[in-house]
């Protein structure tokens, strides 16, 4: 048995066209009028593909003849690029060239020019046996001289080489001068040497010489002629008299030893000073000061913990 059939819907009529328009444009519209578009063919796929442009400027392009023209625009960059270039270098050498012009003007004055040259000495003096026209005298050479080109180790060599000089120090003093300072060797002792007297400070150096001793400078008795014997006890003497404070050693007469732990002093009043060794001197002053409240003819401080008179 057959299913009954559906029911048939009933057909709209179909839409009418609009109608035309009659109505025509107003005088001065303007009025587009468009073909009825054509059927065209499908383009294939190199025509569908667009076509790529070339760089302006890059590579290079065939001219007539088949030959080859380089791009006007990559010449232009290779000419900017070496003007720049070249405007650099110039720029490094102006630069170079500055800096040289300054740095020998700098050396011009610092080691050539008058602007800096020596002119002003200061001298310090301690002793009394160099006096400060002997000191000019030996930095006088060096005046009018660029102060950096002034050698201060030479002058202070030269002051080194004066007998009576024991230190000395230069020192720049910018911008036109140099300050020199000396310690002069101060005699403690003379000693008899033919038929005058030479003047010793407490190295042995030999200060001054003359025919007489100077006021309140004691004599020692040890010989010079035997310098190579009598050289250690010498020098136990001269070490013991630098010891003495002033008002000590202003009252020795005279000084001997006959070997360095034999140092004898002998004082204005005729009393001795048996000293010993020049070890402990200190001491031994401070001792002989207490016993020197005591009226002897021979003190003994050689063992100053022990000291005796007599």
């Amino acid at each position: 048995m057959r299913p009954p059939a559906a029911p048939r819907q009933p057909r709209r009529p179909a839409p009418r066209p609009a109608p035309r328009s009659t109505a025509r444009p107003a005088a001065g519209t303007e009025v587009t009028v468009r073909p009825p578009a054509e059927r065209r063919a499908p383009a294939s796929p190199a025509q569908a593909r667009p076509a790529q442009a070339r760089p302006v400027g890059t590579g290079n392009v065939l001219g007539r003849g088949g030959g080859q023209r380089v791009s006007t625009g990559l010449t232009a960059r290779m000419a900017e690029r070496e003007a720049a270039a070249r405007r650099l270098r110039l720029v490094r050498a102006a630069v170079a060239a500055g800096v040289l012009a300054v740095l020998a003007a700098v050396a011009w004055v610092l080691l050539a020019s008058p602007v800096l040259a020596l002119e002003e000495v200061e001298v310090t003096l301690t002793g009394t046996t160099v006096d400060e026209a002997t000191v000019r005298a030996v930095v006088e050479p060096e005046l009018g001289t660029p102060l950096l080109r002034v050698s201060t180790s030479a002058i202070t060599a030269r002051l080194r080489d004066i007998p009576q000089v024991e230190k000395a120090q230069v020192v720049r003093s910018w911008p036109r001068g140099v300050a020199v300072s000396v310690v002069a060797r101060e005699p403690v002792a003379a000693v008899a040497q033919g038929e005058g007297w030479v003047l010793l400070d407490a190295d042995g150096v030999q200060v001054a010489a003359g025919g007489a001793v100077p006021e309140g400078l004691p004599q020692v008795t040890v010989p010079l002629d035997a310098a190579d014997e009598t050289a250690p006890a010498l020098r136990a003497v001269l070490a013991v008299l630098a010891a003495l404070p002033e008002d000590v050693l202003g009252q020795v007469a005279t000084a001997g030893a006959s070997g360095t732990a034999q140092v004898t002093l002998t004082l204005d009043d005729g009393a001795t000073v048996r000293w010993g060794s020049a070890q402990e001197s200190e001491l031994k002053t401070q001792v002989l000061r207490v016993l020197r409240q005591q009226t002897a003819g021979v003190y003994d401080v050689s063992v100053p913990r022990s000291p005796t008179t007599s």
